[in-house]
């Protein structure tokens, strides 16, 4: 999955104002007649439910709108140049860097968000204090694109120049050309897809997340026994289930569509950059809950929840504040007296756990109910 680009666009410049005169027999000059330029073509993003990554702009990093066209005689007016429309996968932010993008950023690189005020139909955050001496690499603004069709405009075109007919001295003469057009706007962006979903699965490497969100959702994610069977996020939506829930009344429930992401393992330092899980901590972000899973085979079950609640916690903390609920996976590898001393261990930390088992479907309904109260 591409979820992490940097580019460059840049709006159309203005048209260039014509500088012409209507013949006049006898006189050497006549009438000023010259036309304006033309607008130059904007720069917006849209988001679009069609697009799940930024794959668009992986290779290609510089966007241009069209020029404005010149003016003409006998004021006759330059046509606008084309907006530009770049259309991303909803739940991407696009960052405003204080200059042009020359290189990527490293991936640690973070966006340092200080304040939020909307701005047309997208949530604009200032970031910092933008100033002369802010470098290239510096955020300056986000726009946080979350619903679709929304639009945003990055990149103004240049005014186009007046033609000699809307133009004169302190004398009141016209002079003998137009106005050059404004140049557009150009912005280095960097774009950040952030996946929307409603359940993140986290956990260490080898929990059985990939299978869990195959029994749960209609994905099928690539399975195997050894870790980091899952290069890249998936998004599974469950919507039929295929498992009782027993005593539990659903009424509309499973009628809402519950949208699945299973972020691949995390390690031990993932948030600064160690493994694969730093590169899509970010995607957990949007979720409302996080599903803990834990391998019922370890030695030290509390150890691992620790770790990857310690990299939550060091990646953001608004992140480590959300809801979650701590499911203890491969239940059928242990006796009812180990899962008991497993229990007690979790509860003397005042944490409720779920002993499910991905494989064998048992737990799953137990699991899936305490989802449903959580997201409705």
């Amino acid at each position: 999955m591409i979820d992490l680009a940097n580019i460059t666009v840049r709006a159309g410049n203005g048209g260039r104002g014509a500088g012409s005169f209507i013949h006049v027999k006898g006189k050497r000059r006549g009438k000023a007649d010259g036309g304006d330029g033309g607008h130059g073509g904007n720069v917006y993003f849209e988001t679009s439910r069609d697009l799940n990554t930024l794959e668009p702009y992986r290779f290609n990093k510089d966007f241009k709108a069209e020029n404005g066209v010149s003016g003409l005689s006998k004021l006759k007016n330059g046509a606008m140049g084309r907006d530009l429309v770049l259309k991303v996968p909803v739940g991407t932010e696009v960052g405003i860097f204080a200059g042009p993008v020359s290189s990527f950023l490293p991936t640690s690189a973070r966006f340092k968000d200080k304040s939020a005020t909307d701005i047309e139909s997208a949530s604009l955050r200032a970031v910092g204090n933008p100033s002369t001496t802010a470098t290239c690499e510096e955020i300056v603004q986000i726009y946080d694109l979350v619903e679709d069709g929304q639009k945003v405009l990055v990149a103004r075109g240049g005014e186009g120049g007046r033609g000699n007919a809307h133009l004169r001295d302190e004398y009141g003469r016209r002079p003998l050309s137009g106005e050059a057009g404004e140049e557009g706007e150009q912005v280095g962006l960097r774009l950040e897809l952030k996946l929307i979903a409603d359940v993140g699965l986290i956990g260490l490497p080898n929990a059985g997340k990939s299978t869990l969100l195959s029994i749960l959702t209609n994905a099928k994610p690539q399975i195997a026994p050894y870790p980091f069977t899952t290069l890249e996020p998936n998004l599974g939506v469950a919507d039929n289930f295929k498992f009782q829930i027993s005593n539990f009344k659903l009424e509309n429930a499973t009628r809402r569509k519950i949208v699945m992401a299973d972020i691949p393992g995390l390690i031990e330092g993932a948030s600064s950059g160690k493994g694969l899980g730093h590169e899509f901590l970010r995607h957990v972000e949007r979720t409302r809950i996080l599903v803990h899973l834990i391998d019922a085979g370890l030695e030290n079950k509390w150890d691992a929840y620790k770790k990857i609640r310690q990299e939550l916690s060091a990646h953001s903390k608004e992140l480590a504040k959300k809801k979650e609920i701590v499911a203890i996976n491969k239940a059928d590898m242990i006796d009812k007296v180990q899962a008991k001393i497993i229990e007690a261990e979790f509860v003397s930390h005042k944490k409720r756990v779920i002993f499910i088992s991905a494989i064998e479907g048992t737990g799953i309904g137990d699991l899936m109910k305490e989802i449903l109260k959580r997201v409705r």
